[in-house]
């Protein structure tokens, strides 16, 4: 958009696994795409993508000319299995990924993170870089270099996660409550019991000291779930799993 293009999206629909349905973009837009932008395992929805659908969209951009760029912010944060990258799909097309120290180390303030592309697009990326920011501080590299080396800090986070993610499981599973996507990243993706709307469910958590985002916050095709996160201690979760034990 700051650009001039014009953005199109595509919503993610439960009944299309929360990916976005490639079949239903009409032969113009795709010969018009410059760009476009996925996020598996996605926020908000913990849904992770297949390697034939990354396989199937890399190949399309080839046969378009536009570039598949993948947030993979999460691709760390799973639960039962690891989740495919779009690197996978780097033989069939065009396609770049994005990556973090922000989730799989908790180290959201240091802003650091790569790309990994094709030489071609890292040159370009390398020229443009200086015009639009600054290199990371040298303390913030010098972390980066033992995060990014060490795994042993992201199975124990993963584990924590999954922790937490099973003491919320057992509550939401016995109210009926039903689970959405939810196989990876740090959320749980929830359908919204009765005939409320995701606000209107939120707010009524929020009355008992639970914050919750409304699926609508994400757009028009999150309405009908709410998004938790699995951010706070185990001690708090247990805490929100009692308050739900009562409230749902």
């Amino acid at each position: 958009a700051f650009a001039g293009a014009d953005v199109e999206q595509l919503p993610l629909l439960e009944l299309d696994g929360f990916l976005p349905d490639l079949d239903a973009v009409d032969a113009d837009t795709w010969e018009r795409a410059a760009i476009v932008w996925i996020n598996f395992p996605n926020n908000p929805t913990g849904a992770v993508a297949p390697l034939d659908f990354l396989a199937k969209l890399a190949k399309l951009s080839r046969e378009h000319d536009f570039l598949v760029a993948a947030d993979e912010a999460y691709t760390e944060l799973w639960f039962d299995e690891p989740p495919h990258s779009a690197l996978e799909a780097r033989s069939e097309g065009n396609v770049a990924v994005f990556n973090t120290l922000s989730k799989r180390s908790s180290m959201t303030g240091y802003r650091s993170g790569f790309v990994a592309a094709e030489r071609e697009l890292i040159d370009a990326l390398k020229q443009f870089r200086p015009s639009v920011g600054t290199a990371p501080q040298e303390f913030v590299q010098r972390a980066s270099i033992v995060a990014w080396n060490d795994e042993a800090h992201v199975e124990r986070t993963r584990e924590i996660y999954r922790r937490k993610r099973d003491v919320l499981l057992t509550v939401l599973r016995r109210k009926g409550i039903r689970v959405a996507g939810s196989v990876a990243t740090m959320y749980l993706w929830l359908d919204v019991p009765g005939e409320q709307s995701s606000e209107q469910f939120a707010a009524r958590l929020l009355e008992h000291g639970l914050i919750v985002s409304p699926g609508s916050f994400f757009g028009a095709a999150g309405e009908g779930y709410w998004r938790m996160a699995l951010v706070p201690t185990e001690d708090e979760c247990r805490r929100a799993a009692a308050i739900l034990d009562e409230v749902l």
